[in-house]
């Protein structure tokens, strides 16, 4: 595990519940903060107790001893921790753009931070593991993804947990076990449509669309978006679509919330690691947990709260271990990955891979987030035939930015960066492109260089 963050817990559980499954017998956590590297393996330690795990799980501070000899690399890194994301955030807001970790610039800043180190730690894995499967969670993921296919020879596959809360949420609506529901989703990461739902080969859709106002109701997700608009779509969109449909509202939310997301994630967690210190330290690994878990909460509770217009409630009392880490979200689709290439497993799973024809419009190399079948030979994309034009004009301006962002990071050229930021449908701007990329530049010396 590249990363140990705190959310390297959630990916921990999924492992210890399909551990012989997967037939486990080491997981090594890895990061370049020493420090939080050791609290995360003393905590991830007593947590794997807890959950029966019988694998051995170590710190490695040395990132090839840590990779050599892996079967399976899960990334989430973060170059320059929450500051570098809040500067991210804070400073598109000061143009008058939206500022978000994944979406706009603040993307664009994310990945061009992030697609070295990932191309870094890729040349590592073609040496000392050559055959791992590399299950990327490191933001943007479909960029780094991106990144990893055409600049690497890892097999990377990017997962994200945007796409099964959406099929989890319509299957909960329709009143169906979620393995019951086959989603056709298309688009890019964090872009992207469900315009298909079949229950027992009959396509639900149609039913969902005209019945949008009771979803609405049933989950905060679906609430972004007026029925109306959804209707002339005529799919349901993920949450992030929010930012396009409905920038300028989104903005003024944020701006009004007296904050960002980035900045709030790092109070709650420049809380949480010296509590998890001071715990370990005091071998009181059963209060690090406790800790964890709050903060754990706190973070849910108020997930895209800003974005909504909403009041940014007080957590109430945390869930109890296995209520929170269900192996649902990012944590279960990786392991599902996982379980589909160990055991040989045909799954039915939404997935960043190469397209190869899945989405019409789109070039056969560009990395898009789609349904796929999983097996042991890799990720197959489904072709998702016709979509309408409106979706295509999107995707297609989106994936400009990306090819050309992650050719910036890897070139190191100031004029491909501009053109990227330039490219973004969130920006569109010359003036404006360049003010966000020269402040980026001169806040992000130790990341960031281009010529």
């Amino acid at each position: 595990m590249l990363g140990a963050g705190v959310r390297a817990p959630f990916v921990l559980h999924g492992l210890a519940e399909r551990q012989h499954d997967l037939g486990l017998t080491e997981v090594v956590l890895h990061d370049t903060d020493h420090d939080r590297l050791d609290v995360m393996t003393a905590l991830g330690a007593f947590l794997c107790r807890s959950w029966g795990a019988t694998f051995t799980l170590r710190g490695e501070h040395d990132a090839r001893a840590a990779l050599g000899g892996a079967g399976v690399v899960f990334a989430a890194i973060r170059p320059g921790q929450e500051r570098a994301r809040t500067f991210d955030e804070e400073l598109p807001l000061k143009h008058g753009v939206l500022g978000q970790e994944t979406t706009g610039p603040g993307g664009f800043a994310m990945a061009m931070r992030t697609i070295p180190a990932m191309l870094e730690h890729a040349r590592t894995i073609e040496e000392v593991a050559p055959d791992a499967v590399v299950v990327n969670f490191t933001n943007p993921v479909g960029i780094v993804t991106q990144a990893l296919n055409d600049h690497s020879g890892v097999r990377a596959i990017g997962v994200c947990d945007g796409p099964v809360s959406m099929k989890r949420s319509v299957a909960a609506f329709l009143g169906v076990p979620g393995d019951q529901v086959h989603a056709d989703y298309l688009g890019l990461n964090h872009c992207g449509w469900i315009q298909r739902v079949l229950v027992d080969g009959r396509d639900r859709l149609p039913e969902l669309l005209d019945r949008y106002d009771e979803l609405r109701m049933l989950d905060h997700q679906w609430r972004l978006f007026e029925t109306e608009l959804v209707r002339s779509i005529g799919m349901l969109p993920m949450e992030y679509l929010y930012f396009y449909y409905y920038r300028e509202q989104a903005f003024e939310n944020i701006l009004r919330s007296g904050g960002t997301r980035a900045a709030q994630i790092a109070a709650i967690n420049d809380a949480l690691w010296p509590a998890l210190r001071a715990h370990v330290d005091a071998d009181d690994p059963a209060g690090a947990a406790d800790a964890w878990t709050e903060a754990m909460q706190t973070r849910d509770e108020t997930y895209f709260a800003r974005e909504r217009g909403e009041a940014l409630l007080p957590p109430s009392s945390p869930r109890m271990h296995d209520e929170l880490v269900e192996g649902e979200g990012y944590a279960g689709v990786a392991t599902a990955v996982m379980l589909a290439t160990s055991q040989r497993r045909k799954v039915p799973l939404i997935l960043n891979v190469p397209n190869r024809g899945a989405i019409h419009g789109l070039r056969d190399d560009d990395v898009v987030e789609v349904t796929c079948m999983m097996d042991e030979h890799g990720a197959h994309p489904l072709a998702q035939g016709e979509i309408p034009e409106s979706a295509r004009a999107l995707l297609a301006q989106v994936k400009l930015y990306e090819r050309l962002t992650v050719r910036a990071a890897v070139e190191g050229s100031y004029d491909t960066a501009l053109e990227a930021l330039l490219a973004h449908p969130l920006v569109g701007s010359y003036p404006l492109a360049r003010s966000i990329l020269d402040d980026y530049l001169a806040a992000h010396t130790a990341y960031l260089s281009l010529v």
